[in-house]
């Protein structure tokens, strides 16, 4: 059993390897055959990506902004039609975020299997979150901020075993995804307590 859980937390509001002569349209990323919807409500759309080596997925647009993560280490060649691919090398478990509004398609350049995790806000904008990132208190645990927008925000925790915080108030609707395998213990005012059992990813 681990001793340390870990995971992410995301909050939202309300020239290049394509063919040059006429490319058809660009696919809608729910479309688009790599991406498997894991998750979607009315703020947010969630995708796991597979990608085996030099695999790619076909262009497909994304509309709005986004964030993606690897559970491993793994280098992503975002191939825009017109332009040179840029390689983006992602190590296990950081974020990355993109404004989006525009077509790309991915190619896996590791000589593993890629599995990616896509988070899109389904709102190009919102108003400004009106509580503070975090602002709860907590103890043998740490606490990062990753990125905040007008539309998503997320951080960080890193949890030793019978670390908590303490009880606080939520204002948004959470993701939690689990970086390694974890079991918390949820305890919300007025309902049964909750047990989570997560595998990494």
């Amino acid at each position: 059993m681990n001793l340390v859980a870990s995971l992410i937390v995301f909050a939202a509001l309300s020239a290049t390897g394509w063919a040059q002569e006429r490319s058809p349209a660009p696919a809608n990323i729910a479309d688009e055959l790599h991406h498997t919807v894991l998750l979607q409500n009315s703020k947010v759309k969630v995708f796991r990506v597979k990608l085996q080596p030099d695999e790619a997925t076909l262009p497909h647009r994304h509309v709005n902004f986004y964030a993606y993560l690897s559970l491993e280490p793994v280098t992503i060649a975002n191939e825009v039609r017109g332009r040179p691919p840029v390689m983006v090398s992602l190590e296990a478990s950081d974020v990355h975020t993109s404004k989006g509004g525009f077509a790309v398609a991915e190619r896996n350049k590791s000589s593993q299997p890629a599995e990616l995790i896509v988070i899109e806000a389904r709102e190009p904008a919102a108003a400004d979150f009106d509580t503070p990132m975090g602002g709860f208190r907590f103890h043998d645990a740490a606490f990062g901020e990753l990125f905040q927008t007008s539309v998503m925000r997320a951080y960080t925790m890193t949890i030793a075993a019978g670390g908590r915080t303490e009880k606080h108030e939520e204002h948004c609707d959470r993701l939690v995804l689990a970086v390694t395998d974890l079991k918390l213990r949820e305890d919300v005012a007025g309902q049964p307590t909750s047990e989570l059992q997560m595998k990494a990813g």
